[in-house]
């Protein structure tokens, strides 16, 4: 059998894997101090569920890992965490509104495979349902900004309406039951070609005369529009409008309109959202495609519970793999330990002196296949070990230890007493 991986997916060794460890730390550090709580959900689902939300043509469906238990039931492996969360909202109907959650956890797609796009990834999901108001979706944003920026990368934020997206497709005179594949055309405008975009309009049945006022419709900005339509009967132009004033008065109180850039062409391909959709773009291109993207969608859940009540709700995914496509080649690379104990024929003293370490939570590697010396701290160079401390009788006898400093070289005598405050002290600087 010839050993490789499935296309798609990979294997990550520890000092990629340490990388990608330090981003989900950033994440969760953030979302918790936004008030998101964790949850954890199956990857395995009932199919039905997970296409419950979708036409039976659309594509994501084509994208869904299917199988089947031994009772013969269509089952599914997740492609989101958003289907999940509304089943927790369906299960829990005690939960207390609003309700804020993040989960990090495996998706599978079986789609293309590019740089930053796996068929096995994570996805890391916020989520509140239970606010409908604008003062939510510029936290998120805030909030997506201030993470990435704590990632080490500077962000542009790209924003649209799905409501404002929708009116300039019937004021362009295309019926409303040709609106959301519409949307799905338009979407790929900064993708595709216009001759492309129109032959895809013209295969929808399209009349020319609406192509070509939907193609000039989508070259206006937002202030634009507002004077444009500024006395629209068109209820959609009129709340996309008034939603897109609604935000942009956060985001310049909260200094980062700057950041953000409105695109009238943004759909978020996804047919759940029902207001303002956004996507986050690395500002040095590193990687072309978003790094995260979210935005409103209230009849997904209240269409779920199906009990007469509403339950509005916004959300935004950071893509872990896009982000670790940038990181890895920005962070440094290093060890997680903080010290390597050599032993000579010390293995007891070694251990109880690695407990005590390890106990004021100093991360300690034990040297146990008698390495030669020299080989030992060209181990502790090539893993990036920060110190090295070799220990025979003479060290247990006198209580003093040789100490080195793999970065700066330096060696030091310490009490063995005193080793715990002095790793402690060089190690968080």
């Amino acid at each position: 059998m010839k050993l490789m991986n499935l296309k798609g997916t990979n294997d990550f060794l520890p000092k990629d894997q340490i990388i990608r460890n330090k981003i989900v730390d950033i994440l969760k550090k953030n979302f918790e101090k936004y008030g998101y709580l964790p949850i954890e959900t199956p990857i395995l689902n009932y199919y039905d569920l997970l296409a419950y939300k979708y036409d039976s043509d659309a594509e994501i469906l084509s994208e869904i890992y299917k199988l089947k238990d031994q009772g013969d039931r269509n089952l599914g492996l997740r492609y989101d965490l958003t289907v999940p969360f509304c089943k927790v909202i369906g299960l829990n109907k005690d939960l207390k509104m609003p309700f804020r959650r993040y989960e990090i956890g495996r998706v599978f797609r079986n789609g293309p495979v590019k740089l930053g796009r796996t068929r096995e990834f994570y996805q890391c999901d916020i989520d509140v349902v239970g606010i409908d108001n604008r003062y939510i979706e510029a936290e998120q944003i805030l909030m997506a900004i201030n993470t990435y920026k704590d990632l080490g990368i500077d962000v542009l934020v790209k924003y649209n309406n799905r409501k404002l997206m929708s009116g300039l497709i019937i004021e362009s005179g295309i019926p409303e039951d040709k609106i959301v594949a519409t949307i799905g055309v338009i979407d790929k405008l900064e993708k595709i070609s216009q001759e492309e975009l129109i032959e895809m309009l013209e295969n929808l049945d399209i009349t020319k005369d609406s192509i070509t006022k939907l193609l000039k419709l989508f070259t206006y900005q937002k202030e634009e529009f507002k004077e444009m339509f500024k006395d629209t009967t068109n209820s959609l132009i009129k709340e996309g409008l008034d939603e897109l004033n609604e935000l942009d008065t956060y985001l310049e109180s909260l200094d980062i309109l700057d950041k953000c850039k409105f695109t009238p062409t943004l759909a978020r391909g996804l047919t759940i959202y029902t207001g303002v959709v956004f996507e986050f773009y690395d500002t040095k291109l590193r990687i072309t495609g978003a790094l995260g993207a979210g935005g409103r969608y209230n009849k997904i859940i209240t269409d779920f519970m199906n009990n007469g009540n509403s339950y509005p709700a916004v959300g935004l995914s950071f893509g872990l793999e896009p982000i670790y496509e940038i990181l890895k080649n920005e962070y440094q690379d290093e060890s997680i330990m903080d010290i390597y104990l050599v032993p000579l024929d010390t293995n007891i003293e070694c251990l109880k002196l690695a407990t005590e370490l390890r106990n004021n939570n100093i991360k300690v590697l034990i040297e146990m296949n008698k390495k030669k010396v020299g080989k030992c701290f060209e181990y502790a160079e090539a893993e990036k070990i920060k110190f090295i401390s070799i220990i025979g009788s003479n060290e247990v006898t006198s209580g003093l230890l040789k100490v080195k400093n793999m970065q700066t070289k330096e060696e030091t005598e310490v009490k063995m007493i005193d080793l715990p405050t002095f790793l402690q002290k060089h190690i968080d600087n």
